[in-house]
């Protein structure tokens, strides 16, 4: 290949690769291999300074709150009394204080109790769609806090963005209403509303220390009513985030919980606001490329992955993309824990893997190429599903055969003119070519050898030219499943429907390179081979499917599905020939031995048994409607004109 094309399709694997990536499936699975690795580095200590106060179980029992209603606002007075006295630096509260309770005189305590320590208190927005006649609008709300509390603290937005129920990203602003706010852990920070060089973007990642209450978290009444030493030396000079914080995650609470990298358990919204606290004032949170940097870095990995697979030998490439996979893994293992996300998964986990699987593939077809070029020679000669064998014997190129025994399979479709005399003769093609692909598929799969198509016929036998010891069993188990893929056939409903007849038989034939000097084939001739074409078509008479012959039964080992079904003479043969045929599904119990009875009566000349089984028989399984009605001809003849002494069921087949 030329260096242009190589380059050429580099390109267009390249545009593929940028073209993967802004699929969210595959951001997502950048997400779930940094999620991996932040599992394996395992729960990390957080930075300083940074303390949850929890609202949770012991809170509401110790403090007496119940827990389908807000708390009571003199208890927040409280805490903020109590969180002064003990030196913290600022409290956020992740709870919303809207409109005036019923005690206003707990409203005003509130009120001097957020005037006296730096304090940021939520504020709520909810964006929905309104729709009308004209086509509708987004209509915001916000749900801002008491005024008297919101003059002396600091309002920010409280909400998270969460993606699929995990929260990974820093919130950015949705409207421009949201703008007038500060988030609720940028305004917790210190830091000012249009402090953009200082707050991460909406594709930055927050940088979880581990999974829940990794954030050092207190008891918001432990924090009210005990002076401990820890608790002092923890809080001090602390930014608090007080919020729900429950050992459970169920009923009310779970609007306000998310799954984080870490997975279950889940987290509260008060972990993830101390989280992005910590994050901030640390400045260590995970940065994440922009959408350009990380498309074509992708794209050129891509385009550098094709461009190797197209110079170099599949093993060397499979290699290579070994390396890069753990290159890859390691780099982006160290980054993490630098801060920096490094996306690519998706390029260096399937992508690059699928180039090394094509560069096989494209060395397999350009082997094969070099193979075809001898197989068209040969098959100038001879039938091209041979050549592989002609080319390994080097000298089979000659005239003669020998004498096998094996198994034959002819099938046929029923009534194929009468389903084809409208139809146009391309449409005729098309629907051939598409069931002798798909019954010789099932042939090839079963080590079946395709002689030849006669019409709409197909005439196969197993056991040469590759020798199998179990021949008559696939041949069997591949008439079934010629069966199972004509169903699958006529339900794709391209074409009408179609009835394949087959018949089977085991025995030995003639079977080479036969023709003249100048033009051969490999095939089979013989006895066998005309009988197998005359029980193909004994199927119409019965209404069956498939029949195979008593010979094929024993060599198939007895063939347990094999249900027998008539001892026929045909024109041309003295003995007759047990045939049996195959159900899919099987006959019922019941079915097979009143059938079985039935049959064993006629075998004996008892027809009157006989008729009255074959009258009730098509009403236990409609399959058998067709071999009734035969069988029911023949007891009535024989009931008119016996049989001759001797006779043991066998029945007479003077036309195919």
């Amino acid at each position: 290949m030329k260096m242009w094309q190589k380059i050429g399709i580099s390109l267009v694997v390249a545009i593929a690769a940028m073209a993967l990536e802004s699929l969210s499936l595959v951001e997502e699975l950048d997400f779930k291999v940094s999620d991996q690795i932040l599992r394996i580095k395992g729960r990390q200590t957080p930075p300083s300074g940074v303390v949850v106060v929890a609202i949770d179980e012991p809170s509401y029992k110790e403090l007496n709150v119940s827990f389908d209603k807000p708390w009571p606002r003199a208890i927040h007075a409280q805490m903020l009394a109590r969180l002064k006295e003990l030196g913290v630096k600022r409290v956020a509260f992740d709870v919303l204080f809207t409109g005036p309770s019923s005690d206003s005189a707990a409203d005003q305590k509130l009120a001097d109790a957020l005037a006296s320590v730096p304090t940021v208190i939520g504020v709520q927005s909810s964006v929905r769609y309104v729709s009308n006649q004209g086509g509708g609008y987004f209509l915001e709300d916000f749900d801002r806090p008491y005024e008297p509390f919101r003059k002396v603290a600091r309002e920010a937005l409280v909400g998270l963005q969460d993606k699929g129920g995990v929260i990974r990203n820093f919130p950015s602003y949705r409207t421009d209403q949201e703008k007038n706010y500060p988030f609720i852990s940028q305004a917790a920070a210190g830091l000012q509303t249009n402090a953009t060089a200082a707050f991460p973007t909406g594709r930055d990642l927050i940088r979880y220390y581990g999974p829940g209450r990794t954030i050092p978290v207190l008891s918001y009444w432990e924090v009210l009513q005990q002076d401990l030493p820890l608790t002092r030396d923890l809080l001090k000079d602390s930014v608090v985030i007080i919020g729900l914080l429950l050992r459970s995650d169920t009923g009310g609470a779970q609007k306000d919980s998310y799954y984080s990298p870490f997975g279950p358990p889940m987290v509260f919204g008060v972990e993830v606001h101390a989280t992005l606290v910590a994050n901030l004032l640390a400045k260590d949170w995970i940065a994440r490329p922009s959408v350009v940097v990380e498309r074509v870095a992708q794209g050129t990995l891509g385009a550098i992955g094709t461009l190797l697979a197209l110079s170099a030998t599949p093993v060397v490439l499979a290699f290579s993309v070994l390396g890069v996979v753990v290159v890859w893994t390691l780099v982006a293992f160290l980054l993490i824990g630098q801060g920096v996300f490094l996306a690519g998964a998706a390029t260096v986990l399937l992508l690059l893997p699928l180039i090394v699987l094509v560069s096989a593939l494209v060395s397999y077809v350009t082997a094969r190429r070099a193979e075809q070029s001898l197989r068209s020679a040969f098959s100038l000669y001879v039938s091209p599903d041979m050549v592989p064998k002609l080319q390994r014997e080097g000298g089979a190129l000659k005239l003669g055969g020998e004498k096998m025994w094996l198994t034959a399979i002819f099938t046929d479709i029923a009534d194929f003119t009468s389903i084809t005399e409208d139809m146009p003769a391309e449409r005729t093609s098309e629907m051939l070519n598409a069931y002798f692909t798909e019954v010789m598929d099932v042939v090839f799969k079963n080590q079946g050898t395709l002689l030849k198509f006669i019409g709409d016929a197909i005439f196969a036998i197993w056991g040469a030219p590759i020798k199998i010891q179990n021949h008559a069993e696939q041949a069997l188990q591949t008439a079934i499943a010629i069966q199972r893929e004509v169903e699958k056939f006529n339900a794709s409903q391209r074409f009408p429907p179609l009835k394949t007849r087959i018949g089977v038989h085991t025995g030995p034939m003639l079977v080479g390179n036969l023709g003249s000097s100048k033009r051969f084939d490999y095939t089979a001739i013989g006895d066998t081979v005309n009988l197998t074409s005359r029980i193909e078509g004994i199927n119409k008479y019965f209404g069956t499917s498939i029949l195979f012959s008593e010979a094929t039964r024993k060599d198939a080992g007895g063939f347990a599905g094999g249900v027998y079904f008539a001892s026929v003479r045909v024109k041309g043969r003295k003995e007759p020939v047990r045939l049996y045929t195959v159900f899919d599904p099987p006959l019922s119990a019941d079915t097979l031995s009143r059938w079985n009875g039935m049959f064993e009566a006629f075998s004996r000349a008892d027809f009157v048994t006989s008729v009255k089984e074959l009258a009730d028989l098509p009403s236990l399984d409609p399959r058998l409607t067709k071999a009734c009605g035969l069988y029911s001809g023949y007891c009535e003849r024989y009931q008119r004109t016996p049989p001759l002494q001797g006779w043991a069921g066998e029945v007479d087949f003077d036309e195919k």
